[in-house]
């Protein structure tokens, strides 16, 4: 009498469906499900913290302020300059301020770009009670120096994802104070600070 090997139920069922889906395993096979690495890979980088490279930054221009006079203080209606900075190289600045004329030193505000090659800075003066424009004299015709802090509000290039703040110094002539009055005087400014970059 021939004898016929006794196959379990859910064995039995792998079989068929192996087998109408075109393979069949032999039967007490084991099917081995290896993981996949490549999400374990993506899901462990998504979680990887970015890193922050600190830069010290220094930043050299001239160039020349244009501005208008009211009964209420200056404008500065364009600053634009040349000169070099880290990262940027050779690079042009440009901007736009203001400050009242209630004394010899006020309060400065503004905005401005350091712009090279292939990279580029936004800023904003913040603090204005420690930024200040203060006039040499009681009178124009003076000098005027200005210094502060500003805050780096985005970059591109080198400097994309950068954050931090600069402070700032310069220096420029004013000929006169009438109200309607507008003139170009040249100015010097530098800038330095350390910057944080993520990579």
């Amino acid at each position: 009498m021939r004898t016929f090997k006794v196959i379990s139920a859910p064995v039995l069922v792998g079989a068929l469906t192996a087998s109408a889906m075109g393979f069949a395993p032999s039967v007490g096979a084991t099917t081995i499900h290896q993981s996949t690495t490549a999400a374990v890979a993506h899901a462990t980088k998504a979680k990887a913290k970015p890193k922050i490279v600190n830069v010290a930054f220094k930043g050299s221009y001239t160039g020349t302020i244009a501005m208008l006079w009211s009964s209420t203080g200056a404008k500065a209606t364009a600053v634009t300059g040349t000169g070099n900075a880290t990262y940027l190289g050779a690079s042009k600045l440009s901007g736009t301020g203001s400050a009242p004329a209630s004394s010899t030193c006020d309060p400065l505000t503004g905005v401005g770009s350091l712009l090279g090659s292939s990279s580029k800075l936004v800023l904003k003066i913040i603090a204005p009670s420690s930024s200040q424009a203060c006039a040499a004299g009681q009178a124009a015709p003076t000098s005027v120096s200005v210094k502060g802090i500003a805050k780096v509000i985005s970059g591109t290039g080198k400097y994309k994802g950068v954050s931090g703040t600069l402070k700032f110094t310069g220096s420029f002539s004013i000929k006169s104070t009438t109200a309607g009055s507008s003139e170009s005087d040249s100015f010097n400014a530098s800038l330095t600070g350390v910057l944080h970059i993520k990579k």
